[in-house]
């Protein structure tokens, strides 16, 4: 049985070109992740939830035949174009359609204020009873400007791994922060260098690390990316629609850099 990616994430493809062993590391509803030995991981399935920069999408259908194919801890053997799921299931991935994920500077001031009109109307109260407070946020905001290597990193190891799931809710919060920094940019340049040295730590999950990993190369989810051209009400709700509680907590990590950044919400 020879089955056909539909598209593949730019970091997915660069994985894939090493031609290393996986194995499946988890399994879902809409689809699997595999692993190699560098803990490099690359998500398969479909995309209800968007794209990812690591990710290989697939129809449904496809779908389907991959998970009635695989177990947790499966060996997936990859060659130059397609990953052999077992001896009567390969999936072709050469040459396939390349997912858009990379975010841009935007000096647009327009869809700036669209992004964060919109994004003040949601209601994110109910983070000032927990560890991610609007005055905690407000807190590290400030450290991510400043030059201070020692209070940014006691910052960001305070975000990363904190809270529970697969993207624990710090990740995530962070992942959006980094998102509207790319647009519109506030972190001081070295304490992104602190942040990719921390996330080699293993502070938190493999699927977390993959999330930030890719959004410090400048690369979303395309339910994310789609706020930067789009910054609707509409495309909000679609990704609060992630994960549990995943969509919502990298949401209030855009309203927190949208509206501390420049002290613009009160």
């Amino acid at each position: 049985m020879i089955l056909h990616v539909r598209s593949i994430g730019p970091i997915a493809q660069e994985i894939l070109k090493q031609q290393q062993g996986f194995y499946v590391h988890s399994i879902f509803e809409k689809g699997f992740n595999i692993i190699n030995d560098d803990q490099k991981l690359i998500f398969i399935g479909s995309d209800e939830n968007g794209t990812f920069p690591f990710g290989v999408t697939v129809d449904h259908q496809t779908k389907k035949q991959l998970l009635e194919n695989i177990a947790v801890k499966q060996p997936i053997k990859v060659t130059a174009n397609a990953m052999f799921i077992n001896d009567n299931c390969q999936l072709v991935w050469r040459n396939q359609a390349i997912h858009a994920s990379s975010v841009e500077l935007n000096s647009n001031s327009l869809l700036w204020s669209k992004l964060h009109e919109n994004i003040t109307t949601y209601d994110f109260s109910e983070y000032n009873n927990g560890d991610f407070s609007y005055l905690k946020m407000q807190s590290i905001m400030e450290t991510l400007k400043q030059e201070d290597d020692k209070a940014v990193e006691s910052s960001l190891r305070y975000l990363i791994g904190r809270g529970q799931g697969l993207t624990p809710s710090g990740d995530d919060i962070l992942t959006g922060m980094l998102f509207v920094h790319f647009i519109n940019p506030f972190i001081f340049d070295r304490n992104l260098e602190v942040l990719q040295k921390l996330i080699q730590e293993q502070l938190t999950t493999i699927v977390a690390t993959a999330f930030l990993d890719s959004a410090l190369k400048k690369l979303f989810s395309s339910k994310i990316l789609v706020l930067q051209q789009q910054p609707t009400v509409y495309h909000m709700n679609q990704l609060l629609e992630v994960g549990s509680s995943s969509g919502k907590d990298t949401l209030y990590g855009i309203f927190i850099a949208t509206t501390l950044r420049s002290g613009a919400y009160e």
